[in-house]
């Protein structure tokens, strides 16, 4: 992306914004239109996103491959059956859990869904969520951004560890005291109990790790 001034960046946040809104008021558009048919009350509404977006944080703009939270926790709004309105949840979930929450609100199981975790229980308050942490991955070859990176991150409700496979090469945030990222304790000696803890949490399924990839295609 090119060097952009301060008008242009103005211009590219308030674009950002109107896109927002667009997207809300068709939102609601969908909302009004269940209400008119009386479906409100037996429908499951889920309120997502794949990514977040930079503009302007860390003094980025687009999308990726740091794992900051700009990027990683995005929104997700449930409304439906048996789910109360107006309650918070601090729990980490992932959206591999959509799966497993669809297939469970329709009494429909996912086989292949093997790591979501339906988030049923959670959401109509029949018991807390088991998942401790949730888990992101982004591989892609040099062609993308110039070098090629295997990007590894675990998320605690307090703590933030990413970790690049290839270099060793880390990031490490305890959220609770620097919610914005800004202090990257992974070489912190104070804090390593806190990384290997993380480190534990980050390698649990090193089957999943697939050696070798495929041959990229395009800018992947």
């Amino acid at each position: 992306m090119p060097q952009q001034n301060d008008l242009q960046l103005r211009e590219i946040i308030a674009n950002y914004y109107g896109m927002i809104s667009l997207v809300d008021h068709q939102v609601g558009r969908i909302l009004s239109a269940l209400d008119t048919a009386g479906l409100a009350d037996n429908t499951l509404v889920v309120f997502t996103s794949d990514h977040g977006e930079w503009l302007g944080d860390h003094g980025l703009m687009l999308k990726g491959p740091m794992h900051y939270e700009g990027l990683l926790r995005v929104g997700l709004i449930m409304r439906g059956p048996g789910i109360a309105a107006g309650q918070e949840n601090d729990q980490p979930v992932s959206t591999l859990d959509l799966a497993a929450t669809f297939g469970d609100f329709a009494s429909t199981p996912v086989p292949s869904a093997v790591h979501s975790q339906s988030l049923r229980p959670l959401l109509t308050g029949l018991r807390p969520a088991e998942r401790e942490h949730a888990y992101n991955e982004w591989r892609l070859g040099p062609s993308r951004c110039g070098v090629a990176l295997d990007l590894r991150t675990v998320r605690t409700r307090r703590a933030k560890l990413t970790v690049e496979l290839a270099s060793g090469a880390g990031e490490m945030y305890d959220l609770s005291n620097d919610p914005y990222e800004c202090i990257n304790l992974f070489d912190d000696l104070k804090h390593r109990g806190l990384r290997e803890e993380l480190m534990q949490r980050l390698m649990s399924r090193p089957d999943d790790i697939r050696n070798p990839l495929p041959e990229p295609v395009g800018p992947a």
